[in-house]
């Protein structure tokens, strides 16, 4: 028996699900963005400019051990995901922050 998934929406940033108003990050005016979570984007701007995928991924990877996945585990599913999502598809290949 598997582990139902989220349906999304899901951040495009850590591949967060977005469930609560509170999960979503907001634009320069305040309102809500459907694109990322509220720990990647805050008030029009990513919250950490300059970070790689890879330190995205540290952080994805402690944060799924914490809620008890096994760290193997989760870090194969943050790399299969990440360079899927927004903001890492263009820098997938060169490995540079956006």
């Amino acid at each position: 028996m598997s582990t139902p998934h989220p349906a999304g929406p899901f951040c495009q940033s850590c591949g967060m699900p977005l469930v609560e108003p509170k999960d979503f990050g907001t634009g320069k005016n305040g309102i809500r963005v459907n694109d990322y979570c509220a720990y990647c984007y805050a008030d029009g701007a990513f919250t950490k400019p300059g970070m790689t995928m890879e330190e995205m991924t540290d952080i994805c990877v402690d944060a799924l051990v914490k809620q008890g996945m096994p760290a193997t585990n989760a870090r194969t599913l943050m790399a299969a995901t990440l360079p899927m999502l927004k903001r890492w598809r263009a820098a997938a290949g060169a490995g540079a922050g956006v």
